[in-house]
């Protein structure tokens, strides 16, 4: 059985790698319209679909499955959360210049985004003998590698467009890492509520930062990248974005 720790930090550590987009600094700055267009399909995935789609499929089980208006007003509560989280960051006062507004909600979305994978994979080993349903081949590690970078490059993207220094890049990259101690959460909830309560429990979390995730990336494409995409007023950046949604969603069915 492979350790969960092996999993957790090498999946964890990845997104750090996408900081080698400095290298490219020249050609993104270019090419918006292929790099901020493919990223913004590949943020329609992993925020509106996937995220979603977890969302509904866990939905029928939360609150024991007996109140419906319960479980609807706690989803529309992450739903509604995220999407002010989101507004806050773009037309708050707390990031002034707008490259920077736009890399600093990616590192949001990345800590987010992280923590919840950490969770879906720290639950795969808690359960009847501890028996996890992780397949560990070429295809899914290579396609985990990829999945990851692209994740890191949500960053390093808006971080080059804001004229970060590759040292403060990789610095912010690394809250891809809480994606290691939320691995751990679904085993302590369980060791703390009993198997039953503590899957309830895991269940509801990752449904709820989901949900949010779900309109915090909303309104990341909207606000952030869509606008860099399109900015020369073009339209390949329709076909970048449609590019970046199917390349993840490739990637996803060669590791789901």
């Amino acid at each position: 059985m492979t350790d969960l720790a092996v999993l957790a930090v090498g999946f964890g550590v990845l997104p750090v790698a996408a900081v080698l987009l400095t290298m490219f600094r020249g050609w993104i700055g270019s090419h918006p319209e292929a790099t901020w267009g493919g990223l913004a399909g590949v943020l329609a995935f992993l925020g509106l679909s996937h995220a979603m789609a977890l969302v509904l499929e866990d939905k029928p089980f939360l609150f024991g499955g007996t109140n419906e208006l319960a479980t609807a007003a706690f989803l529309v509560t992450g739903l509604g959360l995220g999407g002010v989280v989101a507004w806050f960051l773009f037309e708050g006062p707390v990031v002034r210049t707008e490259p920077s507004k736009i890399a600093w909600v990616a590192v949001a979305f990345l800590a987010l985004h992280s923590f919840g994978d950490g969770l879906l994979l720290g639950k795969d080993f808690v359960g009847v003998a501890l028996i996890p349903a992780v397949r560990i081949d070429s295809v899914t590690i290579s396609a985990t590698v990829v999945h990851r970078f692209l994740e890191g490059s949500i960053v390093m993207v808006p971080a080059l467009a804001a004229a970060w220094k590759p040292r403060s890049s990789a610095l912010v990259l690394l809250v891809c890492l809480v994606s290691i101690p939320a691995a751990y959460v679904p085993g302590w909830l369980a060791a703390s509520l009993g198997l039953v309560a503590g899957t309830g429990a895991t269940m509801a979390l990752s449904s709820f930062l989901a949900a949010a995730e779900g309109t915090f990336v909303l309104l990341m494409i909207v606000r952030g990248f869509l606008p860099i995409a399109g900015a020369d007023r073009g339209t390949r950046w329709i076909a970048w974005t449609a590019i970046g949604f199917i390349g993840i969603s490739l990637v996803h069915f060669l590791v789901e």
